[in-house]
């Protein structure tokens, strides 16, 4: 597996290198750390610096950036079987997708808020960006609320669709050697509408019992996947009016640690772009999210996207 962490000065970077060398891989990994450095304009457009003010500002930043690059890859070492470190000029979000791509990532892993003058909102412009127009897997940590120390996983929820991602959400613990005691737990929401009491006529129907069958047998079959992995494990079918918030608050209630969706709702616009559920919980949940995404099947709805556009009168 080839990684793609990025870094910054931020508590949130150094809890996301913490967080990579916690999780128990299999086998060593192939490590990219890419640290960019901001040009002053694009964190305050009112910065008036001359060109040789702007080119010792630039050499002065990607020293420093070298310095703390080279501590998380000594930091890193262990664990990976190559390390190639980066530190391109220009927007961190535009840097870490390039080079996602250039390098054939197969997962990013970033903070959720950074270092930069240009995240101050509730997820971080960065993190927010990359989440939601990356083509790979992409990792948010988030460390533990007013708390110094690395995050934990002990505790991991699988939010489940009923679609084809969730048995790739199987294949990628697969990939782990989960110490005793870690816990997986499988969510599945199904929606209600509550329009006009739309949810009673809806449970009573034939349809909504196939569905409720359906789903219970899903989530046993991929239930005794993850046992022959020697995680406990739980199930749980929960009847919702939105399915983004019953996952942010089962999340809550669980004390989990990390969050594992897919990337897309349905159609060709959301295997584009990240779907409407995984996006509500990256921004509201309170730990780490993973969104895991098949990197060829999202290459593959962009170029079919551009071909419907070329052909369109």
């Amino acid at each position: 597996m080839r990684v793609l962490l990025a870094n910054d000065a931020s508590k949130h970077s150094q809890a996301a290198a913490d967080y990579l060398r916690s999780l128990p891989f299999r086998k060593p990994i192939d490590l990219d750390i890419v640290s960019a450095v901001v040009p002053p304009m694009m964190i305050d457009a009112g910065t008036m610096l001359l060109p040789s003010d702007l080119g010792l500002f630039i050499e002065e930043e990607r020293e420093a950036a070298q310095t703390r690059v080279k501590e998380t890859a000594d930091q890193l070492a262990g664990p990976v079987h190559s390390l190639r470190c980066h530190i391109p000029i220009g927007s961190p979000a535009t840097e870490l997708l390039d080079l996602a791509e250039t390098t054939d990532a197969d997962l990013v892993v970033l903070g959720a808020v950074g270092h930069s003058g240009l995240e101050r909102v509730l997820l971080g412009s960065i993190s927010d960006y990359v989440a939601t127009h990356g083509d790979i897997s992409t990792l948010i940590v988030r460390p533990p609320r007013e708390s110094s120390a690395p995050p934990e996983l002990r505790k991991i929820m699988l939010a489940l669709s009923g679609s084809p991602e969730d048995q790739r959400m199987i294949d990628w613990l697969k990939g782990f050697k989960w110490p005793v005691g870690t816990e997986v737990h499988l969510v599945r929401i199904l929606l209600l509408s509550t329009f006009y009491r739309q949810d009673i006529r809806q449970k009573a129907s034939s349809f909504w019992n196939q569905l409720l069958q359906q789903s219970h047998a899903q989530l046993i079959d991929l239930e005794t996947q993850l046992q022959k992995l020697g995680v406990n494990t739980e199930t749980h079918l929960v009847e919702a009016n939105h399915v983004g918030e019953a996952l942010v608050d089962y999340a809550e209630e669980h004390g989990c640690d990390l969050v594992v969706t897919g990337d897309s709702d349905s159609g060709l616009l959301t295997r584009m772009f990240l779907g409407s559920t995984s996006r509500y919980v990256l921004r509201h949940v309170h730990c780490s999210v993973l969104i895991l995404r098949d990197k060829h099947v999202r290459r593959e709805a962009k170029q079919q996207a551009a071909e419907n556009a070329q052909s369109a009168p």
